[in-house]
């Protein structure tokens, strides 16, 4: 499957950066698993897109961001493209929005946005480890 988000970057709140890069532990963060549950940033915003979407949350467009990578890193995981797809048609409800990838990726990234916050504070629960707080967040979108 062809990535039609490729030529476009994922961009994400400046604000923040560094406590996502607390969580990622690509960039050489030595923390353990447990502490750092996702391999790239990619995969942090993706997590915080989809929980976005669960939860029913409108996009936010931010103004002050970062490029944090070019979405062509999706193309390693090509069920993403389909996923994006499928979350900006019943984000807009306009079937019209599937010949337009970059508002699509647009939507994805309004909905990452709206969620990092929600995700951030999942993750920073002192209840347990980031990865079970992860863990136990996922179970109960679930059940």
């Amino acid at each position: 499957m062809d990535n039609i988000f490729a030529q476009y970057q994922i961009e994400m709140p400046k604000v923040y950066q560094e406590k996502i890069k607390t969580y990622v532990s690509t960039g050489g963060n030595a923390e353990s698993r447990e502490n750092t549950p996702f391999d790239r940033q990619v995969d942090f915003w993706y997590m915080a897109l989809c929980l976005a979407f669960k939860e029913g949350l409108t996009p936010t467009k931010e103004k002050d961001t970062y490029n944090a990578i070019t979405a062509e890193i999706l193309s390693r995981n090509s069920y993403r493209v389909t996923q994006m797809q499928m979350i900006a048609l019943a984000a807009t409800n306009d079937p019209s929005v599937l010949l337009e990838p970059k508002k699509m990726l647009d939507v994805c990234i309004g909905l990452a946005n709206a969620g990092i916050p929600m995700l951030l504070n999942i993750l920073a629960d002192t209840e347990a480890t980031p990865l079970w707080n992860i863990y136990y967040e996922l179970e109960n979108l679930t059940s």
